[in-house]
């Protein structure tokens, strides 16, 4: 589940450089390296976007409910109606625009996975696998050849079984407020804590468990990147 890892939030001075401006005047580059790029973005009820494409395929977590419209040029409208941490797939490479539709702005988080799938999935041990050994914490979302989402919750003053994260890196994305503490393999501590929206990332195989230290269950998703 957490992981030692750099809390990153997003900085208005990082706009996006490809999106059309009018777009990008609401999304933010949280973080950007090799494996991902992770947005924050927040759409205004009732402005459709400009006619644009993402490059990569990439995961879309909503951090609020409500009505979206995504258009595509000779197509017919989807019309979507999305749950506060919902997550879902979305291909790279389309053309298409989106709307709001209902009455108030829409939270997201975007991770833009930048790598093509492996040839073959990162071998992972079932024992210190977080969904084979703790299913009641740990619900599958949804996998493909690149990434395994799952959804994670930790009730006050709970520790996880000790477990791994096999593959190229995971990146969390905070949908209550959290604070952590995790214990690594090695027997180093640290610390994770956040806000709903906030997003981390750490790169490679890591094996870990971790301490809910506050008050309220955590709640977060987890996008494995294999």
């Amino acid at each position: 589940m957490l992981q030692a890892a750099r809390r990153v939030t997003a900085r208005p001075a990082a706009l996006l450089a490809l999106l059309p401006l009018a777009l990008a005047a609401q999304t933010t580059v949280a973080i950007d390296n090799p494996r991902v790029r992770i947005l924050s973005a927040v759409e205004a009820p009732h402005q459709p976007t400009p006619l644009h494409k993402h490059n990569f395929n990439r995961v879309a977590i909503y951090l609020d409910s409500g009505d979206q419209d995504i258009s595509h040029p000779g197509a017919d409208t989807e019309h979507l109606h999305w749950k506060a941490g919902d997550a879902a797939w979305m291909p790279g490479g389309v053309m298409h625009s989106s709307e709001v539709v209902g009455s108030a702005p829409l939270r997201m988080v975007e991770i833009e996975i930048k790598q093509p799938a492996p040839p073959s999935p990162p071998k992972r041990t079932p024992k210190l696998d977080p969904l084979v050994i703790d299913s009641a914490h740990n619900k599958l979302i949804f996998e493909n050849p690149q990434v395994r989402v799952f959804r994670s919750t930790r009730n006050p003053g709970d520790r996880e079984k000790w477990h791994e994260h096999a593959g190229a890196g995971r990146a969390v994305v905070l949908l209550s407020d959290l604070s952590a503490r995790i214990e690594s393999a090695n027997g180093k501590l640290s610390s994770m804590s956040g806000a709903p929206g906030d997003a981390f990332w750490t790169d490679g195989y890591i094996k870990h468990r971790a301490t809910n230290l506050g008050t309220h269950p955590s709640d977060l998703i987890i996008v494995e990147v294999k």
